[in-house]
C-alpha cells in the first residue's frame, strides 16, 4: 500500500507579509528618525495646548489605513506570484527564492516611482542616496516596472484562462450602463445673463504685483499677463492685512478687519460680523455660491460666510497632523489618484502637503463641481496657494535653491495652472456672462533691496542717525529690506496686491491700468453695483465707474493698513521658524470638538500690542511701529520722491499731512494707539 505524500504547504502570503511588515518598520524607524524634531515639538506643543480627543478617530483612521495598503500590497503580490508559479509550473523548492526576488523587484519600483514623482519627499531623500545619480533610479524604476507589468500579464492570461466565463460576465455588464450612459442626455444648464452674470473671484497667493512680466519683469507669465492685458487694472491695490485668512474676510464683508473682528490668521470668526458679507447677499438674492481652495491651515473660510459649498482639505487639527506625517511611498503613489482622493482626504489636493501636491490635483477636484449644471447663476471664489510659502510642488526639484528662486519658479508654474483652470471655466461655459476679479490676497517680500520702502540714504534729516524698527537683532539687515508677509507694513511689497476686473458679456469696461491707491475692501461695493443691487455700509468703494470710464480716477482717502501678531522672533528679515512657533503656541487654543485651532481672544491684547498701523493718504503715508508697550515709532514718507523721516516735528513732516494722518489712525483704532514718540495726543 502506497503511502500518500501530502503537498508542501504554500507559505507564500506568510512570507509576504514577513517582508512586508520589516519594509514597514524600516519605514517608521526612518520616518521617526527624520521628524524627530517635529515629534519633539509636537509634545512639547501638546503640553501648552489641550489637544482633544476629537482627533483620534482621524488618526486612528490614517494608521489603519496604511496597514490596509500593505496589506492589500500583499495580497495583490500573492496573486501574482501565484499566477506566475501556476502558470510556469514553478517547483516548491524554487518558490521562496522567487519569492523575494519579486518582493524586492516591487519595493524598488514603489521607491524609485517615489523618487520619481515626489522628489521631495522623505523616502525620496533615502532612495537618492541608494542609486546616487537620477538616471540609475530611472532606469530601475523602468525595469522594474517593465517585469513587474509582464508579471501582471501572466496573472491575467491565468486567470482569464481559468474563470473565462466569469470575466467575460463582468465585461458585459459593465458594458451595459457605459453604453446607456453615452446614450443618456448630459446637456448643462446656465441660467447667468448680461444683468445677472456669474461672479468669480479668483485669488493668488503671496502674489507681488511687481513680479509679473506684464508689470514688466523678466520673469515670464504669459498667461496672467493676457488676462491683465484684457482687464481693468488698479496699480496700485493694496491689502488691509497682508495675511489669507483677515484678508479674503476683508474682500468678502468689504470692511476693515477691525470692523469685522478677524485680525488675525486663525482669528476666531464665532463673534465675527459675517452677516453681509458678498457671498451672504448673493445667496439671498438666489445665487449658488461656492468657495474654493487648496490649503485651509491657516484661513478657515467657511459655510459661516454665506457659502452653499466648500471645497478643500478638512480644517482643524489633524490637518496639521496626518497632512505632514502622511509622506510613506505607497500612499504619495496613492495620494492624487481616486483611490487617494477617498483614503487620504488631508493630503489630496493639499498645497499644505506640498511634496504631494500636484496642480493639476486641485483643477481635478473642482472640475466636477464646475461642470454640473446650474440653475442659478454662480459666485465662484477659488483661492490658489500653489505661489505661498514654501514656493514648492510634488514634482519640483528645488530645494536646493534659494527661497527667491523657488518663489520665481512658483510664480511661473502657478501661470500654467491658472491657464488650465480659465479652460475649465470656459468648457463649463462659466465665462459666457461673467464679471471675472482676478486679485492677490497680498504680496510677498523676500529679502531683496527694496522690500521695505525706507533707502537710508533718503533718511531725513541727513545728518541724525537713522533708528531702528525692531528691536535689536543678531543679523545684520539692511533699512530697505523685509520678509514675509503680514509682518511690515513698510514692506510694501507685502500689501501690495494685485486687482483686476475683467467682463464677459456684461457691457463694455476700460483697458489699461488705472491710477491711485485703492484697496481689497473695494471687491464687494463694485460687484454689488455690477449687479444693481443695493451696497450695505463698507469702508470700501465701487469701482465700476472708473471700470467703465464714467469717472478717470477717485480722490485720495485714507487707506488704512496693520500687520498680524508679529512676536519677537520673526522681526527680522531673517526669522527663526521654530523659535516664532515656540514663542507663538501659547496664542493659540483648540476646539474640543471641531478641533480648529484659533487665536485665545483672552490674549488679543498681545496680539494688538505687537501690531504696526499704517495710514496711505494721497503720495503720503505714515506708518507706527510699536517700540514698548508703551510708544510706537512714527515714520513718514513721500512716497514719489522717496524720502522719509522719524521726526513729525520736521520742516519736511509740517509740509505733510502728518497731523491728520495720524489723528485718523487715531479715530479709527481709537484706544490701540495710545502714546507716538515724540507725539503729544490728547486723551479722548
Amino acid at each position: 500500500m502506497q503511502t500518500r505524500i501530502k503537498p508542501a504547504r504554500d507559505e507564500t502570503l506568510f512570507n509576504l507579509c514577513l517582508l512586508t511588515a520589516f519594509f514597514m518598520l524600516v519605514e517608521f524607524s526612518y520616518y521617526l528618525q527624520c521628524n524627530r524634531a517635529f515629534i519633539l515639538d509636537y509634545f512639547s506643543v501638546a503640553k501648552t495646548l489641550s489637544i482633544p480627543y476629537a482627533i483620534l478617530p482621524g488618526i486612528i483612521y490614517f494608521i489603519c489605513v496604511q496597514f490596509a495598503i500593505h496589506i492589500a500590497f500583499c495580497l495583490a503580490l500573492w496573486m501574482i506570484i501565484k499566477s506566475f508559479f501556476n502558470l510556469l509550473q514553478v517547483l516548491p523548492q524554487r518558490r521562496l527564492g522567487y519569492t523575494i526576488a519579486i518582493w524586492v523587484l516591487s519595493i524598488t519600483a514603489i521607491l524609485t516611482a517615489n523618487l520619481y514623482y515626489f522628489p521631495n519627499s522623505r523616502f525620496a531623500e533615502m532612495t537618492s542616496y541608494i542609486f546616487i545619480h537620477p538616471v540609475i533610479a530611472n532606469w530601475t524604476l523602468l525595469v522594474s516596472v517593465t517585469i513587474l507589468a509582464i508579471l501582471v500579464m501572466i496573472a491575467i492570461m491565468d486567470l482569464f484562462y481559468r474563470y473565462l466565463f466569469y470575466m467575460l460576465s463582468l465585461v458585459l455588464m459593465a458594458l451595459v450602463p457605459l453604453f446607456l450612459f453615452s446614450q443618456s442626455e448630459n446637456k448643462n444648464h446656465f441660467t447667468a445673463s448680461a444683468s445677472r452674470p456669474n461672479i468669480i473671484l479668483i485669488g493668488m497667493d503671496s502674489v507681488r504685483p511687481d513680479i509679473l512680466s506684464y508689470s514688466g519683469s523678466d520673469i515670464s507669465t504669459p498667461f496672467i499677463d493676457s488676462i491683465l492685458e484684457k482687464s481693468t487694472v488698479f496699480a496700485e491695490a493694496v491689502t488691509p492685512l497682508a495675511r489669507t485668512f483677515p484678508a479674503w474676510t476683508s474682500i468678502l464683508t468689504g470692511q476693515y478687519p477691525r470692523e469685522v473682528g478677524i485680525r488675525s490668521d486663525l482669528s476666531d470668526q464665532s463673534h465675527a460680523r459675517l452677516d453681509s458679507t458678498l457671498s451672504a447677499i448673493l445667496q439671498r438674492e438666489g445665487y449658488e455660491t461656492i468657495y474654493a481652495t487648496d490649503e485651509t491651515r491657516f484661513s478657515n473660510i467657511d459655510k459661516n460666510f454665506g457659502f452653499d459649498k466648500i471645497i478643500s482639505p478638512p480644517m482643524g487639527l489633524n490637518d496639521f497632523l496626518i497632512g505632514t506625517f502622511n509622506d510613506f511611498p505607497m500612499s504619495n503613489l496613492l495620494v492624487n489618484t481616486v483611490i487617494g482622493k477617498k483614503l487620504f482626504p488631508h493630503s489630496y489636493a493639499s498645497r499644505a502637503v506640498y511634496f504631494t501636491y500636484y496642480p493639476d490635483t486641485f483643477l481635478q477636484l473642482l472640475k466636477p463641481v464646475l461642470q454640473q449644471s446650474h440653475d442659478r447663476p454662480l459666485l465662484l471664489a477659488v483661492h490658489f496657494c500653489l505661489p505661498h510659502l514654501p514656493y514648492m510642488w510634488a514634482d519640483y526639484a528645488g530645494s536646493n535653491l534659494t527661497m527667491q528662486e523657488r518663489y520665481v519658479a512658483s510664480i511661473v508654474r502657478f501661470d500654467k495652472q491658472l491657464q488650465d483652470f480659465f479652460t475649465l471655466l470656459k468648457d463649463s461655459q462659466l465665462l459666457e456672462h461673467a464679471v471675472v476679479v482676478l486679485l492677490s490676497d497680498h504680496g510677498e517680500a523676500l529679502e531683496w533691496n527694496g522690500d521695505r520702502i525706507t533707502e537710508k540714504d533718503l533718511y531725513l534729516p541727513a545728518n541724525k542717525k537713522v533708528p531702528q524698527f525692531y528691536p535689536p537683532s543678531l543679523d545684520e539687515e539692511d533699512f530697505n529690506q523685509s520678509a514675509g508677509h503680514g509682518t511690515d507694513v513698510l514692506g510694501l511689497p507685502q500689501y501690495h496686491a494685485v486687482l483686476a476686473f475683467r467682463t464677459y458679456g456684461v457691457g463694455k469696461s476700460y483697458t489699461g491700468n488705472i491710477a491711485g491707491v485703492v484697496t481689497l475692501l473695494d471687491i464687494k461695493p463694485t460687484v454689488l453695483d455690477f449687479l444693481r443691487l443695493p451696497a450695505p455700509a463698507s469702508s470700501g468703494v465701487s469701482l465700476r465707474p472708473v471700470i467703465e470710464q464714467r469717472a478717470k480716477t477717485y480722490p485720495a482717502r485714507h487707506i488704512f493698513m496693520e500687520s498680524d501678531y508679529t512676536p519677537a522672533a520673526i522681526r527680522t528679515v531673517y526669522p527663526k521658524l521654530l523659535d516664532a512657533v515656540r514663542e507663538s503656541v501659547v496664542m493659540f487654543q483648540i476646539d474640543q470638538k471641531t478641533t480648529r485651532v484659533t487665536m485665545r481672544e483672552e490674549l488679543s491684547g498681545v496680539v494688538l500690542g505687537s501690531k504696526q498701523y499704517a495710514d496711505i493718504y494721497g503720495e503720503w503715508m505714515l506708518a507706527l511701529y510699536p517700540q514698548d508697550q508703551d510708544y510706537r515709532l512714527p515714520i513718514l514718507i513721500n512716497l514719489n520722491s522717496g524720502q522719509w523721516t522719524t521726526d513729525l516735528s520736521s520742516q519736511f513732516a509740517q509740509q505733510s499731512p502728518a497731523q491728520l494722518m495720524l489723528g485718523e489712525l487715531r479715530a479709527f483704532y481709537q484706544q490701540e494707539i495710545r502714546n507716538v514718540s515724540g507725539v503729544t495726543l490728547s486723551s479722548k
